[in-house]
């Protein structure tokens, strides 16, 4: 892979990073969003989601809908926000309580 393999840039105050590494045959892209208010974290992470599976279908061949906006809710953001959301609270009862045993401990 000889092409540029990092995108940084700015969206509204969040941060995304887009790095693409070689692994064997194929091309891995991490993409990294940084942003303030940690509530909004189930709502971006569905929407990538169906970003990134659209991109994953477009790869492929595959003629893939529009998953933007209102549209997102006809391929499954509902559902994805709420898997989101239950597994980051899950992470978040995870971290207060470590912090909660460094601060006893």
């Amino acid at each position: 892979m000889n092409a540029p393999r990092l995108l940084v840039l700015r969206w509204g105050d969040d941060i995304l990073r887009w790095e693409l590494s070689g692994d064997g045959e194929r091309t891995v892209l991490v993409l990294r969003h940084r942003f303030a208010d940690r509530k909004e974290a189930p709502s971006y992470a569905a929407g990538w989601h169906l970003c990134l599976d659209g991109l994953a279908g477009a790869l492929t061949g595959e003629k893939m809908p529009s998953m933007v906006g209102h549209n997102a809710m006809k391929h499954g953001w509902r559902e994805l926000y709420e898997q989101y959301a239950e597994a980051f609270q899950d992470t978040s009862a995870v971290l207060k309580d470590t912090a909660n045993e460094t601060r006893e401990g």
